[in-house]
């Protein structure tokens, strides 16, 4: 008997089959490429929005932190708790700043906001009335920011160019402190960004104060005059006498 002949794939099943692997290969790839292209673009926009946050975030703490405390600058000349121009700068002195480590450092801080390039600036000094080598600290807040527009709100809820109205004029001898003029009731700072576009912010100044029981220098109140070891009482003139102990409270009479 003759055997049967084995028969092999021809040439135009070879081609057939190459091809459908590589029409298969190109749509794995080209899947692949599109969900790692999704995959860095959804980082970079979370990274975005982030980093927005952050900015938001930390303005939001400075501006409803102010405190009304004028400064001097590095050429001794007095400046206003807050001031600001239409673009470009807005300064102001806020309270409230952490001192964990109890440095010997003011619980105050004066900070400015700046356009520098493309890039939202935050700047502070480490002191308030400052001296002709103070050094500014510079932390980028935002970039690829093209322009910083800013607006005051007066008593008449009337929208302003620049804060304060009227060029501080210090008077020999007097207290800086009683010719600076109240705050604005409200600031509205603007960002245009090249990928977000216009952002607006509002912020009321001092709407969240520095804590009561904080002082100058961040350091917590001492105890109250008068305690002793024998059981915390004190008694006091006008008339009126009175024992306390941790609860804070006292009977007295006039």
């Amino acid at each position: 008997m003759r055997a049967p002949r084995s028969r092999g794939f021809t040439l135009i099943e070879v081609i057939l089959v190459v091809l459908i692997f590589g029409i298969m290969a190109a749509m794995a790839y080209g899947g692949l490429n599109s969900v790692l292209k999704t995959r860095v673009s959804i980082e970079a926009s979370m990274k975005r929005t982030a980093d927005l946050q952050k900015a938001y975030m930390r303005m939001r703490s400075d501006f409803q932190n102010y405190v009304p405390r004028p400064i001097r600058d590095n050429f001794g000349d007095v400046q206003p708790s807050i001031r600001g121009a239409r673009e470009q700068v807005v300064e102001l002195t806020r309270g409230g700043w952490r001192n964990p480590l109890f440095l010997k450092r003011s619980s105050m801080e004066r900070v400015s906001y700046a356009l520098d390039g493309d890039k939202l600036q935050r700047i502070s000094y480490r002191v308030l009335d400052r001296a002709q080598d103070s050094e500014p600290v510079r932390t980028v807040l935002l970039d690829q920011v093209k322009e910083l527009r800013l607006r005051y709100m007066d008593k008449e809820r009337e929208w302003v160019d620049q804060w304060p109205q009227q060029q501080l004029q210090q008077q020999s001898g007097e207290n800086p402190a009683r010719q600076d003029p109240p705050p604005p009731l409200a600031i509205e700072l603007t960002l245009v960004t090249a990928d977000l576009g216009e952002l607006r912010f509002l912020f009321k100044p001092g709407a969240e104060p520095m804590p009561a029981n904080m002082n100058l220098q961040g350091q917590p109140p001492p105890p109250p005059a008068g305690n002793n070891s024998s059981g915390d009482e004190g008694s006091g003139g006008s008339g009126g006498s009175g024992n306390g102990g941790d609860t804070g409270e006292g009977n007295g009479s006039e």
